[in-house]
């Protein structure tokens, strides 16, 4: 959804970017990189390949200047619609620890050639704020912004980060691994049509290697001394669309990254585990009050399952000071946690930060004779882990791999009410890497399956006299859609869930319906399903026609829509996991009604999905039954007229209507 404000993806190296810019030709000093303003940028009014448009980056400049530790980034941009006046609303994000920004100027140009700089206030305000990670953002608003005008900024990001010694003079340097670097993240394409960008990097150097996505065949141009420019023409915009990858993995970008003793992506890999592996020694590193705790969990049990399960509970009891509410400076005093040295001050203090109660998982299960090991990965919320680009900074989460009589099993203990067995959502079927200094290995956790997501609803309702439907509905969310519930609830109170639940469910419903929430459970449990319980009463929920009355089957669906109502696609289809939806709704009718006609069963299956809706009548009841499953994840966009044709079917079948009449009335014949 789009918001009144212009948002570059954040990175780091700097992390950040966004971008427009400004200069004219018309007064005072042109801003960095951007060419001289044009009379036909001015006359402008449309760019072939972006009509319709609501606004056009015209020019997009970025030097990255790794002698200096800085990045200038500017942008030239035109409203064409009224729409486009939005952009007048800048953000620039930036991360306050890695990042200073400085450098900003804006100015508009209006449709007579007049520039207007900008000389208000630029204010600061947080954007993200989770746990000890923060987004803030630079805010200007520029005025009077009409169709016509042209808006231009700039900035500078000092980075914080410096580039290894090593990579500034590697003769003087024995590598024993593959290592690399970041030198630039360049984000080509944008949420809007670009006509120009220039990219410019200063410190190239011999060991310089590129990674791009979208971008096949680019050429660059060599400066000399160490300056590498790439120039781009007509950049498409991007599209959002509904159920698509995470931008980072579709939107055209360019990394550079300098390089020594690369040469192939598992090498860099294998030894990146390696070196992880040597950092993680001293944290994990034997004890005898970790193996005490080993034996003592481990008495008493035969199987392997038995033992990592009670390793498992054992280390799930450890306080995750990670998932806590966030605290203010003065509680934080108060409390003054100690820094965790090793797996041994996880054990003994009962609290950990981040990965180190997965770190005390694997110690454990080590000290238990299990082959145990860290297992980095890319999670799925925000990008893909990409093999072919060494960068470690991919590496975001992590889980635990354990060996097993039955194979390789991957755990993640960390996540507070993950349940044994399961991954969250975004760590299955995920990239990454196995820390061990001994046996390195790149590879993918498990894929998920349907069963390991079901939301079951069980409903017993009545019809009325005078045709309102009430009764009770239970939920049960089982596996992930159980933990996502609980990890949204961490820091909900009572009220704050009871209206979470209660509009999930009014979201289903027809505008009039009531509904109340009569209990719900299980959220601070690991295993078993979340449980709620609910009554409601929807008013005037069937339709009369003379005699007859009309019977919505679809009684929790009256309000959904297709996600793929568009008859084109540009990105492949993709969902965050598999899973199941199962419904069970009995319905009691009025004394002295009956079924006339009813649809007995809608069916369609297609492997990876499937929909089934069914009726059955049972004296004065009917009894509906329903199950939506995605065995899949990722369709390519060439399957997309399949899919939709799916979507079609599950609103056809949740449409139904079975037709009710007095009992005195006979069928047709």
């Amino acid at each position: 959804m789009r918001k009144n404000s212009v948002r570059w993806p954040v990175r780091s190296l700097g992390a950040l970017l966004v971008c427009i810019l400004a200069v004219p030709m018309l007064c005072g000093q042109e801003l960095p990189n951007l060419p001289p303003l044009t009379p036909q940028d001015i006359a402008l009014k449309e760019v072939p390949g972006a009509l319709g448009a609501p606004a056009v980056i015209l020019y997009y400049a970025v030097e990255t200047d790794n002698t200096k530790s800085s990045e200038t980034r500017s942008v030239r941009l035109k409203v064409l619609q009224d729409k486009g006046k939005e952009y007048a609303n800048i953000e620039i994000p930036y991360t306050g620890k890695e990042i200073q920004l400085d450098a900003i100027r804006a100015r508009t140009v209006d449709a007579q050639g007049r520039v207007s700089e900008f000389t208000d206030q630029v204010f600061d305000r947080e954007i993200i704020k989770a746990k000890k990670y923060r987004v803030n953002a630079k805010v200007l608003a520029l005025a009077n912004v009409q169709v016509g005008t042209i808006i231009e900024y700039t900035y500078r990001l000092q980075i914080k980060e410096k580039i290894p010694d090593a990579f500034k003079h590697p003769e003087q340097y024995l590598v024993q691994s593959a290592f690399t670097y970041p030198a630039a993240m360049w984000p080509v394409q944008q949420d809007l049509f670009v006509r120009h960008a220039h990219f410019v990097l200063h410190k190239a150097g011999p060991g310089l290697r590129e990674h791009n996505i979208g971008l096949p065949g680019i050429e660059y141009t060599d400066k000399g001394n160490g300056i590498v420019q790439l120039d781009l023409d007509n950049i498409a915009a991007y599209e959002e669309e509904n159920y698509s990858p995470p931008e980072d993995a579709l939107k055209a970008r360019v990394d550079l990254f300098y390089a020594i003793d690369y040469f192939v992506s598992d090498g860099y890999w294998l030894d990146a585990a390696k070196r992880r592996a040597k950092l993680y020694e001293s944290f994990l590193k034997k004890s005898k009050a970790i193996d005490h705790e080993a034996e003592r969990l481990a008495a008493q049990t035969t199987t392997d399952e038995e033992k990592l399960r009670k390793i498992y509970a054992r280390v799930q009891q450890i306080r995750a000071v990670s998932f806590e509410a966030e605290k203010t400076d003065k509680e934080k005093k108060r409390e003054n946690l100690s820094e965790n040295k090793n797996v041994e001050d996880v054990l003994n203090r009962g609290y950990a930060f981040t990965n180190q109660t997965n770190l005390l998982f694997v110690a454990l299960a080590r000290a238990a004779g299990f082959e145990a090991y860290p297992y980095m990965i890319t999670s799925r919320k925000s990008t893909i882990f990409m093999p072919d680009w060494p960068n470690e900074y991919q590496l975001n989460a992590m889980v635990v791999q354990v060996r097993t009589s039955g194979g390789y099993i991957y755990l993640d203990p960390a996540t507070k009410f993950c349940p044994y067995g399961l991954l969250p959502w975004d760590e299955s079927d995920a990239g990454g890497i196995r820390i061990d200094a001994a046996s390195p290995q790149r590879g993918f956790t498990p894929t998920p399956k349907s069963a390991d997501a079901v939301k079951t609803r069980s409903a017993e309702l009545r019809l009325t006299e005078e045709g309102a439907l009430q009764g009770k509905v239970q939920f049960f969310y089982s596996g992930q859609e159980a933990l996502i519930k609980r990890l949204e609830g961490i820091e909900q109170d009572e009220a704050a869930r009871r209206k979470t639940l209660e509009d999930s469910l009014k979201s289903s419903l027809p505008q009039e319906a009531s509904v109340n929430l009569l209990e719900s459970s299980g959220w601070e449990s690991s295993d078993g399903p979340l449980k709620a319980t609910f009554e409601i009463d929807i008013p005037n929920f069937v339709t009369k026609a003379g005699k007859r009355v009309l019977f919505p089957m679809g009684v929790f669906h009256s309000n959904q829509s297709s996600p793929f109502a568009s008859a084109r696609r540009t990105n492949p289809i993709y969902f965050n996991y598999p899973q199941e939806e199962i419904e069970d709704v009995t319905v009691e009718l009025p004394p002295g009604w009956r079924v006339e006609s009813i649809r007995p069963l809608s069916q369609t299956d297609r492997k990876a999905l499937y929909y089934e809706f069914s009726a059955k009548v049972e004296g004065n009841t009917v009894r509906f039954g329903r199950t939506l499953r995605f065995s899949g994840t990722l369709f390519e966009k060439e399957l997309y007229p399949a899919l939709r044709a799916f979507y079609d079917r599950v609103l056809a079948g949740d449409a139904e209507q079975m037709v009710l009449v007095p009992r005195a009335e006979k069928s047709p014949q």
